[in-house]
């Protein structure tokens, strides 16, 4: 047998790609020869964003002797001792006090089991584990430095929602650096999305999630010496088997800042890391971005990893509501509000948008909520924002394509929330019918915005159309871009994207026509849109 160096597991000789992970074997190094170790993993379905950090290493240290329970892994001398990536095997006994049960998670740096603890009659627990294998020197000092930093951190904190952290040490003979937690049986969130219907959790048990974790970040935001935590996504949200609370894990990237501080390590997960972070401006709304980002995958099944900052551009990007009609507005109103590209533009604080999530909980009890905008919210005037360059990381106003210290072209620039954004809500001016279905009532779809995309639904490419067949069409003969319909002044237009099979336009009784690919067509109150094995009639109210 021979393991893959990517998460440990073991794989058999014949494989080609690991059935744990799916990374290829085929760079697998022969015997004898050192494996490279793919740096700074957190955890193996996420790309984790990594730069220089200037941690200070006096943090935590103590000029005591180490015991047990005192943290003590930044002054250990390693003696140059390297160890293999091979997993501990079933039966390895850590201290004559931790059996491993089975390694249940990890990745390139380390992994996570599940053992026992003699000393407490059986008890379980999770032990994580970091190998000092074959890393750089400055490398190996931050791994430690990180995995000391969450073993100092874990240990002084104190919520319910923070697993307990009751043991910490090194093994001199593997190399090996241990962490011994709570373990938590629910599994993670990143795992109920997999299994959900739609790959989408209902609204009230995601905003009742939401809650549970907007109170574990207010606590950490709200301590003597503030810790933004940096990593929110779904697989580091645990559910308590036991109890069915959220359980907040992996502290390994949180850190404590001061104010004021500036140059922190630009280190998170793309698609949940929020603008600033990329310049090193971390502060606590940053984690408000980063759970709202959570939400938004959540609900709507729409990965934010693949489409990182810009898919929550929604003047250009479909609404949470667009992507699944089934959301209330005011989660709507909270989701955008939650990612805003600007800090400024977001919630004030965690204990801000715990106290909305509360209110909002209670009204989906009630019943007291609504779908379908009918207010259009305030304009944002954006010559009044400042965001910060991705590029220098110096502030600058919100309408600026080019940053004015570094002359940077800026590609993320996030409009917020606006009038555009809702315009036809208020003023709706023609709508598409499904004719020919076996519905009792035939199915409508307004045209709210001003460009409207035809076709099918495609959570996986960050498709999803405003008026998305996909449940008409069952031959799929719809293409996923099949057409768009938008407003030019008084007219609408139709134009064919290219489509498969093609647009048709039913002007009158033998009056047909089949639109060349990109080549707008002006729509008529009317009109009949052939496309597939459905006709859309077109009708200006």
């Amino acid at each position: 047998m021979k393991h893959c160096q990517a998460c440990s597991s073991e794989v058999a000789d014949v494989d080609t790609l690991c059935p744990h992970c799916g990374v290829s074997l085929a760079a697998l190094s022969p015997p004898g020869e050192p494996a490279e170790v793919r740096e700074n993993i957190e955890d193996e379905d996420a790309t984790t964003v990594v730069a220089d950090d200037a941690v200070s290493a006096e943090e935590g240290q103590s000029d005591s002797a180490p015991s047990p329970t005192t943290p003590h892994i930044g002054s250990i001398s390693t003696g140059g001792r390297k160890s293999g990536l091979k997993p501990l095997a079933e039966g390895t006994v850590l201290i004559n006090r931790y059996d491993i049960v089975r390694k249940i998670g990890g990745g390139g740096m380390g992994a996570v089991y599940l053992a026992t603890d003699r000393n407490l009659g059986g008890v379980l627990r999770a032990v994580k584990e970091m190998v000092q294998s074959h890393i750089e020197a400055e490398q190996q000092e931050k791994a430690i430095e990180d995995f000391r930093r969450e073993s100092m951190i874990h240990s002084s904190l104190d919520h319910a929602s923070i697993p307990t952290i009751y043991d910490y040490f090194y093994d001199e003979t593997e190399g090996r650096f241990y962490l011994v937690m709570k373990y938590i049986s629910g599994g993670d969130l990143a795992g109920r999305i997999r299994s959900a219907p739609e790959g989408r959790i209902d609204e009230r048990t995601v905003a009742e999630w939401a809650y549970q974790v907007v109170d574990v970040l207010d606590y950490l935001h709200n301590l003597p010496t503030t810790i933004v935590y940096r990593d929110l996504k779904p697989s580091n949200i645990m559910i308590d088997g036991n109890t069915g609370k959220i359980m907040l894990i992996d502290f390994g990237i949180a850190r404590s800042i001061n104010q004021q501080e500036k140059g922190v390590t630009a280190v998170g997960t793309m698609g949940y890391a929020p603008p600033e972070l990329f310049s090193g401006n971390v502060e606590p709304r940053s984690d408000i971005y980063s759970l709202g980002s959570t939400m938004f995958h959540l609900l709507t099944g729409a990965d934010p990893q693949s489409n990182p900052l810009l898919i929550f551009d929604f003047q250009k990007n479909p609404r949470p509501r667009q992507i699944t009609s089934q959301l209330t507005d005011q989660m709507e109103r909270i989701l955008m509000r939650a990612v805003e590209y600007n800090a400024d533009a977001r919630f004030d604080s965690a204990a801000e948008m715990r106290d909305v999530l509360a209110q909002h909980i209670q009204s989906l009890r009630s019943g007291q909520v609504s779908y379908g905008v009918t207010e259009v919210p305030q304009a944002v005037g954006l010559s009044h924002q400042s965001v910060f360059c991705g590029f220098c990381g110096q502030r600058i106003v919100a309408t600026d394509m080019f940053c004015a210290f570094c002359g940077s072209r800026q590609p993320m620039a996030q409009q917020g929330v606006h009038v555009q954004a809702y315009r036809g809500a208020a003023d709706t001016t023609a709508k598409l019918v499904l004719l020919g279905t076996d519905s009792l009532d035939s199915p409508a779809y307004t045209i709210e915005k001003m460009e409207s995309l035809v076709g099918r639904r495609d959570p996986m490419s960050n498709i999803f159309p405003e008026v998305d067949l996909s449940k008409y069409d069952p031959q799929t003969k719809i293409s996923r871009r099949h057409a768009k319909i938008w407003r030019d002044g008084p007219n609408f237009l139709v134009e064919d994207l290219g489509s498969s099979n093609g647009t048709i336009i039913l002007s009158g009784a033998s009056d047909t026509q089949k639109l060349q690919p990109h080549q707008p067509h002006r729509l008529n109150h009317g009109d009949k849109l052939r496309m597939g094995d459905m006709t859309l009639h077109f009708v200006v109210n």
